[in-house]
């Protein structure tokens, strides 16, 4: 799979898109191309026509007269089209450098998917993958984006992502309730329960959220959980120190599912940059010293670097420490 993944990605290295000269569908350049998407799609066929018991179908980017400038490759649920439909889409860069992978919507016509906006305005991501017209702009229609960067070596890069993006789309579908291939943080999460509860346990935790999209208002999260852990850190950012509280969240490190994850032990105070990274995977830290550890995606800012091995400051009563369960589960599952 991945030999015909880095093929199509040579191809545009080869190829690079020329304002106003298109490639003619039926230009014997493209052979080569055509043959790695189709040996791309078989070999999807081969484990994803059928997905949690769910029958799919797999299309492969063609273009009418001219080759698409924005190449793909889509894994469709039931009664999903590519126009008209939430499904797996794999786009391939404009330049060649790689593919973003995600569960996806139609561009032209939306399905509310709680879409991840990897451009706006000038900054343009890594992976490139808006086309030239207003139908074929796929850079903001993931839920779920991953990059996957040219030259891919195992399967298994690939498959995992697939398997976890298909499994949220047969969700969003309402196909599915559940997945073995999804964690907590692959879901969205928005309002929360204010049952007050002791203890916190990794093992005994309930998933009562609603799945809505969360708003930036929500981010210092709920108003009692807030101020426990303003009150356990001394109202301090527990990696920082900063003390303007305006700017201190409550981050939960095993992520939010409802009132049983809504427990000190499972919080931490951090400034509002600091809480993006952490749920982005920028940063963990480490359970067995409580060391931050810094992704080497964002080791170029000295600022964040200079962070990384730095222990973390830790609330004043023992049993207020972070859960050593949550951290394992965001170190190994999240942290990139």
């Amino acid at each position: 799979m991945t030999n015909y993944f880095n093929q199509i990605c040579e191809f545009r290295q080869n190829h690079p898109i020329i304002s106003n000269n298109a490639i003619r569908t039926d230009n014997p350049i493209l052979n080569n191309v055509k043959n790695a998407l189709n040996n791309f799609k078989i070999e999807l066929e081969k484990k994803y026509l059928k997905f949690e018991g769910i029958d799919l179908k797999i299309e492969v980017s063609k273009g009418a007269a001219n080759f698409p400038n924005v190449a793909h490759v889509c894994l469709l649920p039931p009664n999903q089209k590519v126009s008209n439909g939430i499904y797996v889409a794999i786009c391939f860069d404009k330049s060649g450098k790689g593919a973003v992978i995600g569960c996806a919507e139609s561009k032209t016509n939306p399905k509310g998917l709680n879409i991840q906006i990897r451009k706006r305005g000038k900054h343009i991501p890594e992976i490139d993958v808006d086309g030239g017209s207003s139908n074929t702009k796929y850079n903001n229609v993931f839920e779920n984006p991953k990059d996957f960067y040219y030259q891919i070596v195992e399967d298994s890069e690939l498959e995992n992502h697939i398997e976890k993006s298909l499994s949220l789309c047969l969700y969003n579908l309402k196909l599915i309730t559940d997945s073995k291939y999804l964690q907590t943080n692959d879901y969205l999460n928005s309002t929360i329960n204010e049952h007050e509860i002791e203890y916190f346990n990794i093992e005994n935790i309930k998933d009562d959220r609603k799945r809505i999209a969360v708003q930036i208002n929500a981010r210092r999260g709920q108003k009692k959980f807030r101020q426990k852990l303003l009150d356990a850190y001394n109202s301090k950012c527990a990696v920082t120190k900063c003390e303007i509280v305006e700017m201190l969240e409550a981050a939960h490190i095993y992520n939010f599912k409802g009132s049983d994850t809504d427990k000190i032990p499972n919080g931490i105070l951090l400034r509002s940059d600091i809480h993006t990274l952490f749920d982005l995977g920028l940063i963990s830290i480490n359970p067995e010293n409580y060391f931050l550890k810094v992704s080497h995606k964002i080791m170029t800012d000295k600022y964040y670097a200079d962070l990384n091995n730095k222990k973390i400051n830790l609330p004043q009563r023992i049993e207020d420490y972070p859960n050593k369960a949550s951290l394992q589960h965001h170190y190994e599952n999240i942290f990139n």
